[in-house]
């Protein structure tokens, strides 16, 4: 069930019908400081002169039974209410309370001790004590629901192994950043890395360290591109990222730190070394996301069959 603040809002007004407008039982609703934040009718008309008494502590009309300001403790949610007997200051009538802990403070429902059917009491506290819980847990479950929302969009757009954006989710974007710069006549350049002889990497060091391999360049790119970039996994080996307001020139600089970085990597040990190749090239003004992909690949192929472990730039389409 998802709680919106709608649904809410009408437990707490069926709570304050049940409670707050008993004509009979006294309901004072205390915050976290023993001060009076909400009162009924019954209160006020017998201690204030239906006048409303927000803010004015509970020890300004009533005493405990050893003369010394009451101190309230509320009950909790899981237990019964806690008892409280108090004494009027001026009349030195006694009232029997029972306090709930309300949020960060405590609900009192009471009536004179020796008020006939005095368990209607116990009944409208535990009436109060049930709507709060009702309130509580429907919190919880919102909470639960929309962490659970959370996580799944997260998969939906993350690759399992690495972490970073999968196929579809970068693609998503991409197109959203090429339309935002051919829009705004900004620039964008894409780069397309391959790594080099993974196979062998696979066949030597098994699954697992192909696996920590792809893992250590995923992490990699992620500590060293900026927050308005988007790295990814396109698929095996493959990693894809374009870099926003980032001219040929830049984007060329920032492939080769790149290159640069992920041969210093050694997920596998100091036996295992890792080279890619990268291919980088700009947007032009009739790039759709397909046909600049396509231009980083050629030029990636062109990386890869000029020896591979560099980087190969071409100029827009």
């Amino acid at each position: 069930m998802n709680l919106d603040p709608a649904h809410e809002k009408d437990l707490l007004w069926a709570l304050n019908r049940h409670v707050m407008s008993s004509g009979r039982l006294l309901v004072i609703e205390l915050d976290a400081k023993g001060r009076i934040r909400d009162s009924n009718v019954a209160f006020r008309s017998r201690f204030a002169g239906f006048t409303r008494p927000d803010g004015e502590s509970l020890a300004s009309f009533f005493t405990s039974t050893s003369g010394e300001p009451p101190d309230i403790e509320a009950g909790l949610a899981q237990r019964s209410a806690i008892t409280h007997v108090l004494i009027d200051r001026r009349s030195g009538e006694i009232f029997l309370f029972h306090a709930y802990q309300v949020g960060d403070g405590a609900l009192l429902i009471g009536e004179l001790a020796n008020a006939e059917d005095s368990d209607i009491i116990e009944r409208m506290g535990h009436l109060a004590i049930e709507m709060s819980r009702l309130v509580r847990d429907l919190r919880k479950t919102n909470q639960e629901l929309l962490t659970a929302n959370a996580r799944a969009e997260k998969l939906a757009h993350t690759d399992p192994l690495t972490g970073i954006a999968n196929r579809r989710y970068f693609m998503e974007r991409l197109r959203q950043s090429i339309d935002h710069a051919q829009t705004r006549n900004r620039q964008l350049s894409l780069l397309m890395m391959d790594l080099d002889y993974f196979k062998t990497i696979n066949d030597r060091f098994g699954h697992a360290g192909g696996d920590a391999v792809l893992i250590a360049v995923a992490a990699l790119l992620v500590s060293q591109v900026r927050s308005a970039d988007l790295s990814g996994r396109f698929g095996g080996e493959e990693f894809i990222l374009y870099m926003q307001d980032a001219p040929l020139p830049a984007a060329t600089d920032a492939a080769e730190r790149l290159r640069k970085k992920i041969g210093t990597l050694r997920p596998c040990g100091d036996e295992c070394t890792i080279s890619t190749s990268i291919g980088v090239t700009e947007l032009a003004p009739n790039d759709t996301a397909e046909s600049l992909i396509q231009r980083a690949d050629q030029l990636l192929y062109r990386a890869k069959s000029e020896g591979r472990n560099r980087v190969i730039a071409g100029p827009k389409g």
